[in-house]
């Protein structure tokens, strides 16, 4: 639980799911889990940040006694250390979490000598301390995969990977920080972010080597390539992912969101059609499939199928958005601006909608549909979701 005035922020439609770690006892157990959820009676003051430092390309040899995994994070900002969370399987032996400040001067942040897998904890500080902007932040986990430990759960002794089943091992230190405040806490959350992803992703292709039928693994992996901006790689995957499922109408849709990311956009093209072909309903299709005709200049067809997605998802803020858009360009400004409010209303602060309905209600040939005022306040709006720093908002 975290202390008063702080709580952790979830996002509408966010999947909740509880993962279990359990040991054999010997005999029949009964499994049967539960999250407990706490509400204050107050608005929270602040959001905390978790950063996560482990590698994922733990590779540990039988016999090995003496495994080191190492890494680090300079923190780009101030923060104030409130917990830590160290996450090993049966192998550990040794934890060490360090702060190495700017001047040299180094603070514990955990050491535990010799590691149990029942310690798998948040240990909260009784007196959290601050951090300077520049703080190196280090772990280092030993591991002993010989016979010689009695905590092996393989005996003869195996070969190890990174996994998240018991039987293999990670070596992850989470800690939970405050920073100063919310422009703060945006800073670390994106430089970490980039962090985070580089090494779920090897994470990921290890898995992936051990087991590469595995369609979700490829699916999971080639997202945090798009996160990325490496569309080629998420291609190759999702690639994969259809012909392990050749008849799944999500395989040929995530691929062809990947080839429209790589620019081939004439596979696309193809893998969109062959997912409504097995789904004539998938509304995500029909609008991805829209915006690519469009881009090669297929307008009619291009409208076609956004007005489809529409019909099937009145709730997809992209349909809305898309439809109003060709509506604006074929004149129908009175249907491009109900189209482009009920955009907006479905996904608030979005800023194409803003800036478009800015434009819309600000250049209006018709003085019905013209609203000096509004068209002011969604300018505003569109260059304060920009932190006044895009031209293109400032244009508006």
């Amino acid at each position: 639980m975290l202390p008063k005035g702080l709580a952790w922020r979830i996002a509408p439609r966010t999947d909740l799911v509880v993962e279990v770690h359990m040991k054999p006892s010997g005999k029949p157990e009964v499994v049967q889990p539960s999250v407990g959820f706490y509400f204050g009676s107050d608005p929270p003051e602040r959001t905390p940040a978790m950063l996560r430092l482990g590698r994922q390309s733990i590779d540990i040899a039988p016999g090995e006694k003496d495994y080191a995994v190492t890494d680090s994070f300079v923190l780009p900002v101030d923060a104030e250390v409130q917990a830590v969370q160290p996450h090993a399987h049966y192998r550990a032996r040794e934890v060490r979490g360090i702060a190495t400040l700017p001047d040299g001067t180094t603070k514990w942040l955990i050491f535990i000598k010799d590691w149990d897998f029942r310690w798998q904890h948040v240990y909260r500080y009784v007196a959290p301390f601050m951090l300077p902007r520049g703080t190196t932040l280090s772990v280092r986990y030993t591991f002993d995969n010989s016979a010689d430990n009695p905590r092996n759960p393989r005996q003869p002794p195996t070969r190890v990977t990174w996994g998240q089943w018991s039987q293999d091992e990670m070596a992850d230190l989470w800690i939970q920080v405050l920073t100063r405040d919310d422009r703060d806490l945006q800073t670390l959350n994106v430089v970490f972010r980039a962090k985070a992803i580089a090494e779920d992703i090897v994470g990921y292709e290890s898995m992936i080597r051990r087991d590469p039928r595995r369609v979700q693994l490829h699916d999971d992996v080639a997202q945090l390539y798009l996160d990325q901006g490496r569309a080629t790689e998420a291609a190759a995957h999702l690639e994969a992912s259809v012909r392990l499922k050749p008849e799944s109408a999500a395989a040929h849709f995530n691929f062809g969101t990947a080839l429209t990311a790589a620019g081939r956009l004439d596979e696309a093209i193809d893998h969109y059609r062959e997912a409504l072909r097995i789904n004539p309903d998938y509304a995500l299709a029909h609008n991805n499939l829209g915006n690519v005709l469009l881009g090669r200049g297929n307008s009619g067809d291009a409208l076609r199928h956004f007005r489809e997605a529409l019909r099937l998802d009145p709730s997809n803020a992209e349909a809305n958005y898309n439809v109003g858009s060709m509506l604006r360009a074929r004149g129908d400004l009175a249907g491009a601006l109900v189209r482009f409010r009920q955009a907006l209303q479905l996904k608030p602060d979005w800023l194409p909608a803003v800036a478009s309905l800015a434009w819309l209600l600000a250049t209006a040939p018709d003085a019905a549909l013209r609203d000096a005022d509004q068209a002011i306040q969604f300018a505003e709006r569109a260059a304060d979701l920009t932190g006044r720093q895009d031209p293109s908002a400032a244009d508006v």
